[in-house]
């Protein structure tokens, strides 16, 4: 109640200072809403001030005096740090029955230095979606051959891919052959992908080992894998390849980060992961089971599975515009066995401590990026998941993506509202 009384009387001050001085408000308080970390914790009717684009107070009441601000009163509401989008392609594709739109998979088996970044549309129809759904960061991701590209962080709206871009080329995504129990000619082109992946790697070691070799594009895109200042994202969902993948990276790279994207089986090996400390992004839980001895709810079941057992783990959604659901992936996985602010914590601080970034974005937390989402509802929930207010660096996002112009426009027209 004393907390209460001396934030209101805080906030009145800076309204009574604002409104006398006729200025533009420099900083933003929002005050008596549930705010939700997204490092696991949550304050009940709490106040978060942003200036300058940063996060400059956030905890149950002011600790500084505000003389110029802008008053928002989320009672009733929930705030929520802005979602990250691992592992898909928005930005890179448009329309899927158009071949032109799409810009995402590059011709070849070993294409390292093929960057997402360059390619990433600003202007594309469907990033206001996703960040109508809450999310404001994306990780597009090359595709095609052995080893595809390399994927970069970007900021679901910008104006161009330079003012987009959040963590450059932050890793190098390979897609693990997979090896059949029953097909023996299936398995002999699978050993022929793994022989092509290990003599390239082999080449990428001596190639950053000489300085006075000609330039080679896509060795040298290798360089920060081998260092590990680049994550290795191995694209795989079966157990056996996860092992045989790993294991080879740490008898012969043991500088490499590997990240496993995909992880259906992920579950069947908890403890090789857990040992050796390998995060996993598992991609679309809303799905049937792997196999038929499976349980019926095992994807949805996976995610408490992994985050229980002490795995670095990250939920993402594959594709463009399917993408935008991904909070109801943690949604369900907080349905079935996750701790609701866990499962949130999947889809913002965790993909953002994968990438390099946790120190700046996916958390409402002192000093980071002001990327934060007001929520009329729970926004894990597809009932109650309504956005009220959006920023981005601190700056408020419009809302009223090209969807809601047509809902209005229709509304009018046939005079429905």
């Amino acid at each position: 109640m004393r907390n209460a009384l001396k934030v209101s009387i805080v906030l009145l001050f800076s309204l009574l200072f604002h409104h006398a001085n006729g200025q533009n408000p420099t900083t933003t308080i929002i005050m008596n809403g549930t705010i939700h970390i997204g490092d696991g914790q949550l304050i009940e009717e709490g106040v978060v001030v942003i200036e300058q684009g940063k996060i400059k107070e956030v905890g149950t009441s002011l600790k500084n005096l505000y003389k110029n601000a802008r008053i928002i009163d989320a009672k009733g509401k929930h705030v929520y740090p802005g979602l990250v989008c691992m592992n898909n392609i928005m930005g890179l594709n448009e329309i899927d029955a158009i071949r032109s739109t799409h810009d995402y998979n590059e011709q070849g088996e070993m294409n390292p230095n093929v960057r997402s970044l360059i390619a990433y549309n600003t202007d594309s129809k469907i990033l206001p979606t996703a960040m109508f759904n809450g999310i404001l960061y994306t990780q597009p991701v090359p595709q095609g051959g052995m080893i595809s590209g390399t994927s970069s962080l970007m900021k679901t709206q910008a104006w161009n891919w330079e003012d987009a871009v959040v963590k450059q080329d932050d890793g190098v995504h390979m897609y693990w052959p997979q090896f059949s129990s029953n097909h023996e000619e299936a398995n002999t082109e699978a050993e022929k992908q793994q022989k092509n992946i290990e003599t390239f790697f082999i080449d990428a070691k001596a190639y950053a080992a000489q300085k006075d070799l000609p330039f080679n594009a896509r060795l040298d895109a290798m360089k920060g894998v081998l260092t590990g200042t680049k994550n290795l994202y191995i694209h795989t969902g079966e157990a056996k390849t996860m092992i045989r993948a790993i294991t080879f990276l740490q008898q012969n790279y043991p500088n490499v980060k590997p990240v496993i994207v995909g992880g259906q089986d992920a579950y069947l090996i908890i403890d090789f992961l857990k040992t050796n400390k390998i995060p996993v992004v598992l991609s679309n839980i809303h799905r049937l089971p792997s196999r038929n001895a499976e349980g019926i709810d095992q994807p949805y079941v996976t995610p408490s599975q992994l985050q229980k057992a002490g795995i670095m783990m990250a939920l993402s959604y594959e594709g463009s515009w399917e993408s935008r659901n991904l909070a109801y992936l943690a949604g369900t996985a907080a349905a079935y066995g996750m701790d609701k602010e866990a499962a949130l914590q999947a889809i913002t601080l965790i993909p953002a401590q994968i990438m390099g970034v946790g120190d700046k974005i996916g958390s409402i937390e002192e000093g980071k990026e002001a990327s934060i989402l007001i929520a009329n509802g729970d926004l894990l929930d597809m009932k109650s998941s309504s956005l009220f207010l959006v920023f981005i660096d601190g700056k408020e996002v419009d809302l009223k993506v090209e969807q809601v112009k047509l809902y209005e426009r229709y509304l009018k027209k046939y005079q429905l509202d």
